[in-house]
């Protein structure tokens, strides 16, 4: 799975926990709710202001994001279950940002 799906996927876990929509997220962080859909399937790279948003709506800290969880940790079964937790290393978000602030250098709004 690449770091943006990670991000993505864990973005929709982290929503989803919180009993939001798709349209409550896209509200709360003041975005396109299709926006929202791209960027938890992984379609598109959010700028870190975007994920700061989503953070901020979903009151997770901006870390929460980078980590890489297996769906069924959404349940509040036992322990014992097959579940786990991976973290990304601190050379794969180093990488996931230097490619976030390039983009923003090479494509300036404006």
């Amino acid at each position: 799975m690449k770091n943006i799906e990670v991000i993505g996927e864990n973005i929709r876990i982290m929503r989803q926990k919180s009993g939001l929509s798709q349209e409550q997220l896209a509200l709360l962080s003041n975005m396109n709710t299709s926006y929202i859909g791209q960027i938890e399937r992984g379609e598109k790279n959010p700028t870190i202001r975007t994920l700061e948003k989503i953070a901020l709506a979903l009151k997770i800290d901006f870390t929460d994001l980078f980590a890489l969880s297996n769906p069924s940790t959404i349940s509040d079964s036992p322990p014992q279950s097959q579940q786990y937790l991976a973290i990304l290393t601190p050379e794969d978000i180093k990488r996931y940002m230097l490619g976030i602030l390039k983009d923003e250098t090479n494509n300036p709004k404006g």
